[in-house]
């Protein structure tokens, strides 16, 4: 059944507006994505207003809103490549929330390779649309989700200064076993893992600033020398130890050991040299 004449006149004088925010998309990631509108589902409950005014509404704000959220989220590099991985089909299309439990007005999902925006109410809290966080529902390849990633990378700096400041006292290059940190990031409560690259940056600076001030006595020193002879960090839960966070040296690398991730500053104070 085609659409009232209203609606028809609505969507071709609101087309300039789906052009702009097709351009805009296309150049926050530089390949083309289209938007998707089945408008005999999409209007078939609407009330007449809706109707007549919905090019207004599918057009100018709701894709343009969604070319906002997506130049916003594409500022990033890695989340713009996870973007255009996710999105292979390059398409954005509306659908309805049928979970009935789920009242939330809009939010997105990416499903088959589609990028999917999914609402409960048309033409409410349409501004939803451009703040909706999308970096947290896009999929990614490995262990870690999206907003882990990125929070690990804003962290690298933190992770390298302490590296380097465990450099500067042991004359020695060191680094951080990174399969450790993803086994743990497996192993930690959920409600942590976007925060890892926050956590182990606090963690591996505790590290550091105990080696460093253990270290200042030249016996303690060669001794951690002598036995850390592969220069690397390893991460390790043990939920089964009494210590908070301890220290262990096992074949040549220092391995960070914790119950839970809590009183992280014990890492700094951990007596190391019993072990040696």
């Amino acid at each position: 059944m085609p659409l009232p004449l209203l609606a028809r006149k609505s969507l071709r004088d609101n087309e300039p507006h789906l052009k702009d925010a097709v351009e805009q998309i296309q150049k926050a990631l530089g390949v083309e994505w289209t938007f998707e509108f089945d408008f005999e589902t999409l209007l078939a409950k609407a009330e007449d207003s809706l109707k007549a005014d919905c090019g207004d509404i599918f057009y100018k704000n709701i894709a343009k809103y969604v070319a906002n959220n997506i130049e916003g989220a594409a500022k990033d590099e890695m989340t713009k490549e996870a973007l255009i991985e996710a999105n292979s089909n390059c398409k954005i299309a509306m659908v309805e929330n049928t979970d009935k439990k789920d009242s939330t007005y809009w939010k997105y999902r990416f499903n088959n390779g589609t990028l999917e925006l999914v609402y409960n109410r048309i033409n409410v809290n349409l501004s939803d649309i451009q703040y909706f966080k999308i970096h947290t529902v896009i999929p990614t390849p490995g262990v870690y989700s999206l907003p882990a990633r990125l929070n690990i990378k804003q962290n690298k700096e933190k992770f390298d200064e302490a590296l380097e400041s465990i450099k500067a006292i042991t004359k020695n290059d060191w680094t951080y076993d990174e399969e450790s940190l993803e086994t743990v990031y497996k192993e930690i409560d959920p409600s942590y893992q976007a925060s890892i690259g926050d956590i182990f940056a606090e963690v591996i600076t505790n590290v550091a600033r105990n080696i460093k001030s253990r270290c200042a006595d030249d016996m303690v020193l060669e001794a951690f020398n002598e036995i850390c002879t592969n220069n690397k960090i390893v991460f390790k839960c043990n939920k089964k130890q009494s210590d908070y966070w301890s220290f262990i040296f096992e074949k040549g690398d220092l391995i960070i050991s914790f119950r839970s991730i809590a009183n992280v500053s014990d890492a700094a104070y951990f007596n190391f040299e019993k072990l040696l």
